[in-house]
Order: structure tokens, then sequence, then C-alpha cells
């Protein structure tokens, strides 16, 4: 991962790092779906739903973060395991906040705002 990014750069990061932490929300709840209506059509959907968005949303950050393919393959594919899969997201969020810490952006609870870098 190279640790030098340009403004525009950070400002995609700071965007793809918000959409991961909705993620993170997104898989919290469809676990918590899933746990609590079992196997019924509403349930699965909500959980296939959220899977589709975690996916998105941690191969554009990890593009973003200029991560390897082989890297991003192993990612995807361990989001596909239910607990390891949050942990997954939580380290992409991990990682994007301190490159945003050491280029100097404040990060908040939501993720840095990308119109203020």
């Amino acid at each position: 991962m190279s640790t030098a990014f340009s403004r525009p750069e950070l400002q995609a990061i700071a965007k793809y790092h918000r959409l991961l932490l909705w993620s993170i929300l997104a898989a919290i709840i469809a676990n918590l779906s899933r746990l609590s209506l079992g196997d019924q059509p509403i349930g699965l959907l909500v959980y296939f739903l959220a899977a589709v968005f975690q996916i998105f949303a941690l191969y554009k950050l990890g593009r973003t973060l200029k991560l390897s393919i082989v890297w991003m393959i192993l990612l995807i594919v361990g989001l596909f395991i239910p607990l390891i899969g949050l942990l997954i997201l939580l380290l992409m969020h991990d990682k994007a906040m301190k490159v945003m810490k050491s280029s100097g952006v404040k990060v908040g609870f939501m993720g840095a705002d990308p119109d203020s870098i």
C-alpha cells in the first residue's frame, strides 16, 4: 500500500470510508435479522442485499487504498464467513482511518467529510 495520497485520492478514501461504515451497520442489521427471522425469505433478502453492499463498499475502498488484487479477492471471500466478515470490514475501516489521520485529515464518528479535505 502506498503511503502518499493526493487530495483527490484522500477525498475518494473519505467517500468510500463513509460507505464502508454504512455497510458495517448494514452487516450488523443483516446478522440480527438473520438471527431473529431465521430462514424466512425477507431475512434472507436483507442478508443478501447487505452482502452485496459490503462487497461493493469493500472493493471501492480497497481499490482507493491501492490494495493488490490478491488481497481484494481474499478479503471479499472472507466476507462470506459471518463473524470474519465484520472483522474484515473493521480492518478496512482502521486502514482508512490511519491513512486519513496520517495525512492530517480530521476523522469523526462517521468518517471524514470528503468536502472538507
